[in-house]
């Protein structure tokens, strides 16, 4: 797909990605550790999606965390708040 694509994240202990959406379908894989995203804790092996424009996260990890992440479609811009 134009425009898609593939992301590996490590993320350290404490790291928190605050509540952000993005233009596009997300696709999350839990390769190891454990994170809240929201309100749900999500460990190794935990598959979730979050539709295009639609808020996600606050994202924590809770342990040493890697992630794959597959989106469909152009990123977005990361901003600093």
């Amino acid at each position: 797909m134009p425009g898609g694509s593939i992301h590996r994240l490590r993320m350290d202990k404490g790291t928190v990605i605050p509540i952000h959406s993005h233009p596009c379908d997300e696709y999350v894989y839990v390769l190891a550790g454990s994170i809240k995203t929201g309100p749900q804790v999500c460990a190794t092996g935990t598959f979730w999606h979050t539709p295009a424009q639609v808020a996600q996260g606050p994202h924590q990890a809770l342990s040493d965390v890697e992630l794959l992440t597959i989106r469909l479609g152009a990123m977005g811009h990361f901003e600093q708040s």
